[in-house]
């Protein structure tokens, strides 16, 4: 069973108690929650984070890896900056079309946002050219390979996810929505 001492739970740098505001109201509270609770998955050794996401991710990106979608990618870095969790992930493709995932380095384009911006992505309840349009989510470095990214990601139909995954997304983005 793992638990944290007062003292490590106090060395985090986020932590409920920074997140929180001094009002515990519901009004001050809910839109703090999406933070509380990714921010510990932040915290999860790479590894961890690694291999639950490359899972996901193999599923999610089958058909586009196997029909040559994601070839754009081989040898090109993409950075995932999550802003509102200061918590990164690099992608790239192999040459024999699987997906790669580092916890840093030299990135060639980078999409930066905040996890509400990505929720809505990825659930489809913002098309990808309004969010890239108000800037709630932001395309650095090479813009074609992040414009080829964001074609990618907007061919991508939500049942291509698990059950699961669809029900946690959809769920997400409707919170994010009403509260955040």
């Amino acid at each position: 069973m793992f638990s944290l001492t007062r003292q490590a739970l106090e060395a985090l740098p986020l932590t409920p108690r920074t997140l929180l505001p001094g009002d515990l109201s519901p009004r001050a509270l809910l839109p703090k929650l999406p933070l509380l609770v990714a921010t510990p998955l932040t915290k999860l050794p790479f590894g961890l984070q690694q291999a639950a996401l490359l899972s996901v991710l193999r599923k999610v990106f089958a058909q586009p890896l196997a029909d040559g979608d994601c070839d754009f990618l081989i040898n090109r870095w993409l950075r995932v900056e999550f802003m509102d969790l200061n918590h990164t992930w690099l992608f790239s493709a192999s040459p024999t079309r699987e997906i790669l995932m580092r916890k840093d380095g030299i990135a060639d384009a980078s999409i930066l946002g905040n996890i509400k911006s990505f929720l809505q992505l990825a659930a489809r309840r913002e098309d990808p050219d309004t969010l890239f349009f108000q800037r709630e989510l932001i395309i650095e470095g090479d813009t074609e390979l992040g414009l080829q990214v964001k074609n990618l990601l907007d061919r991508l139909e939500p049942e291509q996810m698990s059950l699961e995954l669809l029900f946690l997304v959809r769920t997400g983005a409707e919170y994010t929505g009403l509260f955040c």
